[in-house]
């Protein structure tokens, strides 16, 4: 569990402050909007571990991006580059319409088959067709053949389920929010793959991971 500890107050005329009061955090970032901590603890679980040591570091330790830097042993661009992405997951992690995967399973197994469903549930949950591919060919036992899964494939399966939505919630209203969903990961394809940074795993803090 993160604790709640990882937020706390801070000076509101600090650069990026992040507290509006103690119980919100303001995001600039996030198009000025106030979040709780309630609101994004759940987010925090799906960021790459390393983004999570910078936030830690950033907003709950105080540091500055150059004393980071120092710390892993890169540049104060690279700690930027970082933060700035992970703001960027978190706000596309808030944004994302609350479907859970057993609201999936009960509601559109009368439009899709099971593969379908699953392409729709590892694409909510990684944003990414080459990744979803491997999961479903795990999950399936492809591992060659007409059935094995590509990105391609995946992009195709799950372009037709888009469509399909779009169709349907013409007809029927409840349908609209899981067509949204699916029209939201498309336009932010890719957005929660995480690109390995190898010389993230430099410096003092290279075998550090905030345990939450």
């Amino acid at each position: 569990m993160k604790n709640s500890s990882f937020f706390r107050t801070m000076d509101c005329t600090e650069m990026d402050a992040r507290f509006s009061n103690e119980n919100a955090i303001k995001y600039s970032e996030l198009k000025g909007s106030l979040i709780t901590y309630e609101e994004i603890q759940p987010f925090l679980f799906r960021l790459p571990d390393r983004e999570v040591d910078l936030i830690e570091l950033y907003y709950n330790e105080r540091k500055n991006q150059k004393d980071i830097a120092k710390i892993f042993g890169v540049t104060q661009g690279a700690i930027s580059s970082r933060l700035s992405r992970a703001k960027k997951r978190l706000r596309f992690l808030r944004d994302l319409p609350k479907i859970s995967e057993s609201e999936i399973d009960e509601f559109l197994c009368v439009y899709f088959d099971q593969l379908e469903l699953e392409i729709i549930k590892f694409m909510m949950w990684t944003t990414c067709q080459s990744r979803t591919a491997q999961l479903i060919n795990k999950k399936f036992g492809y591992v060659d053949g007409k059935k094995k899964m590509t990105q391609v494939k995946v992009r195709h399966r799950f372009e037709k389920c888009l469509i399909k939505l779009k169709e349907e919630a013409k007809k029927d209203p409840e349908v609209k929010k899981y067509y949204r969903l699916l029209d939201y990961i498309k336009k932010n394809l890719y957005k929660l793959h995480e690109v390995k940074l190898p010389h993230f795993d430099r410096g003092k803090f290279a075998l550090f991971s905030i345990s939450i």
